[in-house]
């Protein structure tokens, strides 16, 4: 072999084996930033659920996840997809347990006790609702379909039956709305709380609602005879 003169000489080292080299992989450092689309959802359910939408964000996503937040935004897109797709999903599962009479008046009053309850467990959606646009999944429309054509079947007209569905749709968010943003806080007026504990002695939330309910039903039923 020739070597130029003042070229520093060097001893090739060994190339291993095809099979050699195949058995000692490459490590890599840290473990892999995999996420699934279910995975980011679900955190994202329960940040909105615990903080409000506005506390959704990839670097929060990513805090909970335990990768960086790019991570997220490869796996999940836009904040705004986001915010539609967890909002459906929540409605669709919760919506699919409905368990439908067949009379209109306990139609009615199943559709109201269970939007409350959805609204009450997972408030994103009460939130997504009243800040972002209506709620728009398939589910939620099988249930709208269903209400009104129970009270088309009971003798209102095509716009009195998907008005009268509005009103009791708007009673649901108005009142849960109420409950979920009071609580039990002794804010507001104290002459107020004066006179519910005068008349009252105590507050229930649940006796206020199904009280309004039986109004609205009643209401209903007098249009329809």
């Amino acid at each position: 072999m020739l070597v130029e003169p003042g070229t520093p000489t060097v001893t090739p080292r060994p190339v291993p084996a095809p099979e050699q080299a195949e058995a000692t992989p490459r490590r890599r450092r840290g473990r892999p930033n995999v996420l699934s689309r279910e995975q980011v959802i679900d955190a994202a359910t329960a940040i909105a659920n615990e903080d409000g939408l506005d506390r959704l964000s990839f670097r929060a996503l990513g805090v909970r996840l335990g990768v960086a937040p790019m991570t997220v935004h490869r796996t999940i897109g836009g904040l705004g997809d986001l915010h539609a797709e967890l909002v459906r999903r929540t409605v669709d599962e919760f919506t699919a347990t409905f368990v439908w009479p067949d009379e209109w008046h306990a139609v009615v009053r199943t559709f109201a006790t269970t939007f409350r309850d959805l609204m009450r467990t997972h408030p994103l959606v009460l939130e997504s609702h009243s800040r972002r646009g209506a709620l728009v999944s398939t589910e939620s429309d099988a249930v709208v379909a269903r209400v009104v054509g129970a009270l088309r079947a009971a003798g209102l007209s095509d716009a009195e039956a998907m008005y009268a569905f509005f009103v009791v749709y708007d009673f649901v968010v108005g009142h849960t709305g109420v409950q979920v943003g009071r609580g039990a806080s002794e804010a507001g007026r104290p002459e107020r709380h004066a006179l519910v504990g005068e008349l009252l002695g105590s507050h229930s939330y649940d006796a206020r609602f199904d009280l309004g309910l039986d109004v609205l039903i009643a209401g209903i039923e007098a249009r329809i005879r």
